[in-house]
């Protein structure tokens, strides 16, 4: 039987709550976690960066405009003074995230354990539903890594990020 799967229509948002990133300073598995509501639209709240290994810390409150709104950039190049969406890094300090690869010449990435989940569960998937959600997850990935003739690349190199994250 053919692996499926059926579309949650999530957000890249939905994976903010916990950012995996390696360490400025000893470059080991740290995080990046917001003290309060994570969704990139909300206003106030303190971003903290935390590492276990050699206990550096950095907090950041993200500017806003002056409508008190956040201030969003959507790309994969970090832009000082903006919350960055949708690069190798986490969105409030341009920090590289721990959970990346080069994969079929191309950069795989993934915030946190369950993001890295989701993108296994729809990269192994030989039956997908049609029509996501337009600013779906599955929606934005790029071609290289929709295409079957990738997936077993791009599977085992999910699968050394697993190993990867359960070592430290």
């Amino acid at each position: 039987m053919k692996k499926d799967f059926k579309n949650e229509h999530r957000m890249l948002e939905s994976f903010s709550y916990e950012f995996l990133v390696a360490c400025p300073n000893c470059n080991s598995k740290s995080k990046v976690i917001p003290l309060g509501e994570h969704y990139p639209y909300s206003t106030g709240i303190t971003k903290r960066f935390i590492c276990l290994n050699c206990g550096m810390t950095n907090e950041i409150i993200p500017k806003n405009n002056s409508f008190n709104q956040s201030i969003i950039s959507y790309s994969s190049n970090w832009n000082e003074g903006f919350k960055n969406i949708g690069g190798a890094f986490d969105w409030y300090f341009g920090y590289p995230l721990y959970l990346q690869i080069l994969c079929c010449g191309q950069t795989s990435w993934a915030y946190n354990l369950e993001h890295l989940e989701y993108l296994k569960n729809y990269v192994q998937a030989e039956l997908r539903e049609c029509r996501p959600y337009y600013l779906s997850v599955e929606s934005r990935l790029p071609l290289w890594m929709k295409s079957a003739k990738n997936r077993n690349a791009v599977f085992n190199a999910i699968s050394k990020l697993e190993k990867k994250a359960n070592q430290n």
